[in-house]
């Protein structure tokens, strides 16, 4: 049992969910946090991660003047066969329809954000987010904060269920989900005994050093290519710096227009480490300047996209660079990352 777990393992919820009294033990709240990434991040504007982090320590601050403990829980990876056919479908959807709604690697930010604010973040590694959420929130006696519906399915789960939050002069407001139907394609399932393992910080790829795969980070990946692809060579430094002797299979989406097959398709390669380029680890802007120095913008597009590509183009770099350099992603890009909407004429 954790630290967190011991000092709050009496915690009753109330029945409500407005600020509790002075004197009364905290409440504990697991939150899904990508389920709230549209209340931190603004839908479309990738260069939004100041405002972000503001927002997230808005919440942390009325968590605790409300006598709220929050704990984050975050996927370090897709588990389930069904849950990545869904990731697959909606990057192949983006990739189709030039679309890219929130930032590339959003999910390392929130969990810095949150931990850059005192709170404590679990990262789930054994099983499925849902899984490992429910039966910590089972086990801990702790209330769990998502819009998902799934996490009704979970046969003898005591939990309260908030769907969402608000503020109220300087405390935090859940609101506890009203709807308890679950759909009949949602099979019910045991709570994990014991809990799944879980991890406090970033587990960077854990999937490494079996494979690689990501999604579509740009807008414009149709139009550009897959800017996974071109740093390639930025990862086999990594790949070779985390000791990795073998290749590694990396898959991405890309859009391919030529033999009158025109769609979306994955790329599948295996890629050896090599240390190359390892110096470049060492440097975000030298190695920014390496992949990206040269960007050119494609004609008919519009300024958010263009913006949103280069957010894009920093954090594929700065991804890999912060964590050979065990720093964080969001200071590299508040520290060197230049939009280009704020460098043009007005």
């Amino acid at each position: 049992m954790d630290d967190l777990t011991q000092r709050l393992n009496a915690v009753t919820l109330t029945p409500s969910a407005s600020p509790i009294k002075t004197g009364q033990k905290p409440r504990l709240v697991y939150v899904d946090g990508m389920n709230y990434s549209d209340k931190f991040f603004k839908v479309g504007d990738h260069w939004c991660f100041r405002e972000a982090r503001q927002n997230i320590s808005k919440m942390v601050k009325h968590a605790r003047e409300s006598n709220i403990v929050l704990k984050v829980f975050l996927d370090a990876y897709i588990e389930t066969d069904e849950a990545l056919q869904k990731w697959r479908s909606r990057r192949e959807k983006e990739v189709r329809d030039r679309t890219r709604n929130m930032p590339q690697a959003m999910n390392v930010l929130i969990g810095e954000m949150f931990s850059m604010a005192g709170i404590e973040v679990a990262y789930s590694v054994d099983a499925d987010n849902d899984d490992t959420l429910a039966s910590h929130a089972q086990h801990d006696r702790a209330a769990v904060m998502s819009r998902d519906k799934d996490f009704l399915r979970y046969n003898g789960a005591s939990y309260r269920i908030y769907e969402d939050f608000t503020y109220k002069r300087e405390y935090l407001h859940l609101i506890p989900r009203k709807s308890t139907y679950l759909r009949r394609e949602i099979s019910k399932r045991d709570i994990h005994k014991p809990k799944p393992a879980v991890r406090s910080t970033d587990p960077g790829f854990i999937t490494l050093p079996d494979f690689y795969l990501r999604g579509s980070p740009s807008p414009l990946t149709r139009d550009c290519g897959n800017l996974h692809i071109t740093v390639r060579s930025l990862r086999q430094a990594y790949y070779a710096s985390l000791g990795i002797k073998t290749a590694v299979r990396e898959e991405f989406p890309t859009y391919r227009t030529s033999d009158g097959d025109e769609g979306v398709v994955w790329l599948v390669e295996d890629v050896l480490p090599s240390d190359k380029y390892h110096d470049l680890l060492k440097s975000p802007e030298e190695a920014y300047e390496h992949y990206f120095g040269k960007l050119v913008r494609p004609d008919g597009v519009s300024n958010r996209d263009w913006d949103n590509h280069v957010y894009a183009s920093y954090s594929v770099v700065f991804e890999l660079c912060a964590l050979h350099l065990g720093t964080s992603l969001f200071e590299l890009l508040c520290t060197y990352a230049k939009q280009p909407s704020k460098m043009r004429e007005p």
